[in-house]
């Protein structure tokens, strides 16, 4: 599907309309413009490829240490302005990696953590899991006995951009209940998951994470399998 401004009457006009729109949600409207919303704008009501500049107005979001919530909800906001039905995909990413550039690059090293949500990325599970495996071989104590995988799947039935949304959220709610040493994942866009050590609290916490994520994932928890090459067979499952 093409998406073209339905009433194109210039940049300018589109940056009021969309201002308009999103000061609905936005906190401190003075912060609110910025040459990249007029770039982007330009792109927009031109008709011309729009990425580079949804990046760039990502990277000044970052910048100003807006949320990526709030820059999502602003994306969102351009695109009713113009009426498209929901933002594309290509912008919501652009936008995105912009921010994250921008804005938590300089938290973790990308080996290791998804620079969008802060949580851990699939490498960097693996690694934890074939740890616990060995551990569990040396003290000849089966590794799910031990630990357990609480896993988070992101309904599906919205939009990209809102899916990407949520994303942030779960790894905010999962920190939220999980503030110790576990392993918080993100196993793929739609899925999430913590390595957990198995304790008395853990039915507690993933009710609170179910209460948490009621609107916005499914939660539940996942027996670890017998062995390391079993576990890394359900990750490559659950993202193929």
């Amino acid at each position: 599907m093409a998406y073209v401004w339905r009433d194109v009457v210039g940049a300018e006009r589109l940056c009021e309309v969309w201002r308009s729109h999103s000061m609905r949600t936005w906190t401190l409207p003075c912060d609110w413009w910025t040459p990249a919303v007029e770039a982007l704008a330009e792109a927009v009501a031109s008709g011309r490829p729009a990425m580079r500049d949804a990046c760039r107005l990502g990277i000044s979001r970052g910048r100003a240490g807006i949320g990526i919530g709030e820059t999502l909800d602003d994306l969102a906001a351009l695109a009713t302005a113009v009426g498209w039905p929901d933002p594309p995909l290509r912008l919501v990413r652009a936008i995105a990696e912009g921010w994250a550039e921008a804005g938590i690059t300089h938290l973790a090293g990308p080996a290791c953590e998804d620079p969008l949500t802060g949580l851990a990325t699939l490498p960097y599970l693996r690694s934890r899991l074939a740890e616990i495996y060995r551990e569990a071989i040396a003290s000849a104590t089966p590794a799910d006995s031990t630990h357990t995988l609480v896993m988070i799947e992101v309904n599906d039935d919205s939009p990209s951009w809102r899916r990407l949304a949520r994303a942030v959220v779960v790894g905010h709610d999962l920190r939220a209940v999980f503030p110790g040493g576990e392993t918080l994942t993100l196993i793929s866009s739609g899925h999430a998951a913590a390595l957990v050590p198995l304790r008395p609290s853990l039915g507690l916490q993933t009710a609170r994470l179910r209460r948490a994520l009621r609107e916005t994932a499914l939660v539940w928890v996942e027996r670890l399998p017998p062995t390391h090459r079993d576990a890394l067979a359900l990750l490559e499952a659950i993202a193929p």
